[in-house]
């Protein structure tokens, strides 16, 4: 379990799930967990895939999948297909592991950075969420 230690309710969580291993003589790993994304950068990134699947849905695109016994299958984007289908081969090419858990913040721009000017290059404009938009998609 992983817990950001400056969250005051992870804090507490963890303060507890401490208490609880002593009291009971568990054995335990702990480890601190470098650069990688935070937790709002975690939410941030899934609600960069749920922008760009709204914005290809409002345009009328539609996601083409050849699945079940190799039939071609039209699909409104969703952001799981976002995530899977262009965030994770660019994140396999450029870094080599499949888990977007092991990001640093340095690698999650370059891969934004590539996303971006794809889409921007087909005329879709697609914004990283920050502050500044968080509203509008809350």
């Amino acid at each position: 379990m992983k817990y950001d230690l400056s969250d005051i309710k992870e804090l507490k969580d963890f303060d507890a799930q401490s208490v609880h291993f002593k009291a009971t003589n568990k054995i335990v790993e702990l480890k601190e967990c470098k650069n990688i994304r935070t937790l709002r950068q975690n939410r941030a990134l899934h609600k960069f895939f749920m922008m760009i699947s709204e914005q290809l849905n409002e345009l009328g695109m539609e996601f083409s999948y050849t699945g079940i016994k190799g039939a071609d299958m039209s699909l409104r984007y969703t952001p799981d297909i976002v995530k899977e289908f262009f965030w994770k081969p660019i994140q396999m090419t450029l870094f080599e592991f499949k888990s977007t858990t092991k990001l640093k913040t340095d690698e999650m721009n370059q891969i934004i950075d590539v996303i971006v000017k794809f889409f921007g290059d087909q005329g879709v404009v697609i914004e990283f969420p920050c502050l500044e938009i968080k509203e509008n998609y809350d």
